[in-house]
Order: C-alpha cells, then structure tokens, then sequence
C-alpha cells in the first residue's frame, strides 16, 4: 500500500500525516546516523505512526469534513495550540507532523512498538493448577533482550505528549500526557 498524504483537504483515503520524503528529511536533521531505508518498509512505519496518532484520547474540535469523508483525524476545527492560537481548519498542525516523524521512527526501529500486544517483562513462565500446567514466553524467548522496550518507548510517548498536549484531553476531561493515568 502507498502512501496517502493528508495535506489538510480532507482526502478520504489518507493514511498518512507526512511524506515519506520529509520523513527521510527529518531523519537526516535528527538523527543523521540512522539509515532510512526509502522503500515500502518507511512507508508502512509512517502508515501505523499516523494511524496511532489518530487515535488520540480525544483530539479537540471535530473533524473538518466529518466522518467517512477524511482518513485521518486532521484536519479539525475548532482547535488551538499551546499558544492559544487557533489551528486552521484545512491544515495538518506542524505539531502533529512533528509527533508523526517521532512515532515513525519507533516504529522503524521496532516493528509495532506503539499497539503492543503484550507487556514485555511481565510474562509468567508457568502456571500450574492441579495436573494442568502452562508456560508462557519470556521477553528473552520472544526476542526482547537487555531492553524493556515499553521504558525504551516512553522518551518517545514524553516527546509526542509534549507536542499534542494542548490539542486533546483525556476522556475525562482532564488535560493529562496520554497514555499515562491521571
């Protein structure tokens, strides 16, 4: 699948808040000794990064063309920034843009990283009840080795609430860094 840029104009099918491109470009500001490989791999980390962002809490405002008729959840109206500035409504907020290169490269580094399945390190190795028994994997059987990577993540969640903080609120209506607990 290819990328569908969101440039702010509602485009249906979009699946992603940033070009592949800008991405690379970003890559080479930020981190220059990273190897951005520019193929479906980049793409397929911008897909889900924008995909989770867009699952925020609970993004402020509503989307500009509605339901069904955007991809993505930018553009949105009645939005502002931490300045108290409205975001116009025809745009993706650089901020967003900024929280998407973030994400994508967690991503590229590790497949998955932002919907994990499972909490790494709090396996158990077996339970047994009576004569059933059960054993689960460990993070070192699945691959994870020297590194819990949710703490490994959390430098990169701190960066993306940092960003978006003043663009959603918790479902409780509490202004609080998403994903961790008021």
């Amino acid at each position: 699948m290819s990328l569908i840029v969101e440039t702010g104009s509602c485009v249906p099918t979009a699946n992603a808040f940033v070009t592949r491109a800008d991405y690379i470009a970003w890559m080479a500001d930020y981190h220059p000794d990273v190897s951005v490989p520019a193929d479906t791999t980049t793409d397929a980390a911008i897909m889900r990064a924008s995909s989770w962002l867009s699952t925020f809490p609970e993004w402020d405002g509503s989307m500009t063309c509605g339901r069904g008729l955007q991809g993505l959840a930018f553009p949105r109206t009645d939005v502002t920034d931490c300045n108290g500035d409205p975001v116009p409504d025809n745009e993706v907020p650089a901020e967003v843009q900024q929280a998407t290169y973030i994400a994508t490269y967690a991503e590229a580094e590790t497949p998955g990283i932002l919907s994990p399945a499972i909490t790494p390190g709090k396996q158990k190795k077996s339970v047994k009840v009576d004569v059933i028994a059960e054993s689960y994997m460990t993070p070192e059987e699945q691959g994870v080795t020297n590194v819990d990577p949710v703490a490994s993540l959390r430098p990169v969640l701190t960066a993306v609430t940092d960003l978006l903080r003043c663009m959603a609120t918790m479902p409780n209506g509490k202004n609080v860094p998403w994903p961790w607990v008021a």
